[in-house]
């Protein structure tokens, strides 16, 4: 593995819990994770609506924070419910490769019934699905099956990058990280000055 594979700057975003007691929160914890040559640098925590659409801001902040990137870690498009992270525009503007980490690819049509029968806004939520692209199914050195959707990399370097960054099971350390920390925090609702 080449220098570069080992030295990479990767933010990973990852959402908390946004439910309690079966009911949808109005709130949900958002976590970045900075990681640098393994090692957790930096780590990010602000509130996301759960089923707004301030997630990709939210995480333009991280990375205008994390400055310079190899490459941000999302582990899809909807975060806290239906707030999307619009990975496309992420990548436009910023100029970061972006890779969603899926573990399914999602079923299109259900998802586009749910939008219409949630939200008045459905056409533009989907408009953002419909950006990130057919995301791709591949296999990581047989630690299983992984769907991705990628921005700004081939195909041949996301694969390596995942492969250089991937350590227990089948998530890239940094999602891993992120998201041992989001699922670790109560709801933004159980701690006292959470309306970040």
């Amino acid at each position: 593995m080449s220098k570069r594979w080992l030295s990479l700057r990767v933010l990973a975003v990852e959402d908390g819990v946004f439910t309690m007691g079966g009911r949808l929160l109005d709130r949900a914890f958002l976590i970045g994770v900075l990681m640098h040559n393994y090692t957790v640098e930096k780590v990010f925590i602000d509130t996301v609506e759960v089923d707004g659409l301030d997630a990709t801001e939210k995480v333009l902040s991280f990375i205008n924070k994390s400055k310079p990137l190899d490459l941000v870690l999302l582990h899809g498009v909807p975060y806290a419910g239906f707030n999307l992270v619009d990975a496309d525009r992420i990548h436009i503007l910023t100029g970061y490769p972006v890779i969603c980490v899926l573990d399914r690819k999602p079923d299109m049509a259900n998802v586009l019934k749910a939008l219409k029968f949630k939200f008045m806004d459905w056409l533009e939520r989907f408009n953002i699905l419909k950006r990130q692209g057919e995301p791709i199914e591949v296999m990581l050195d047989g630690n299983g099956k992984l769907v991705l959707s990628i921005h700004g990399l081939t195909l041949e370097d996301a694969l390596k990058t995942l492969k250089a960054i991937t350590f227990l099971g089948k998530t890239p350390e940094p999602l891993r990280v992120a998201r041992l920390i989001a699922k670790g925090l109560p709801p933004p609702i159980l701690v006292e000055g959470a309306s970040l």
